[in-house]
């Protein structure tokens, strides 16, 4: 698997990988679990959606701003990424058990 730089492409909206991420300092980097939102693709949920969120009037939703969110496997809560993704990859294929 090799990186793919962000300026070259995105992965598609939604979708689990592996960022490489450059710190607000930019002096440490890190690799995390994360995705990309795209515009309206990742709703946004919770007591603090209407300070942070997008709202749509159409749809009665708040949404994600568009950028990368730290992605937890099990919980609905997405933490913006801080910092600025870099590269990404997908994820790896899990064991054959």
């Amino acid at each position: 698997m090799k990186w793919i730089k962000t300026e070259d492409e995105l992965p598609e909206s939604g979708v689990p990988v592996i960022a490489y991420v450059q710190n607000v300092y930019g002096s440490m980097t890190r690799r995390l679990r994360a995705q990309y939102a795209a515009k309206q693709s990742l709703p946004c949920i919770g007591e603090y959606a209407d300070d942070f969120a997008e709202y749509d009037d159409k749809t009665d939703e708040y949404w994600c701003p568009v950028g990368w969110y730290e992605t937890n496997e099990f919980e609905e809560c997405h933490f913006a990424v801080e910092g600025e993704v870099t590269h990404w990859m997908p994820l790896p294929e899990p064991p054959k058990l």
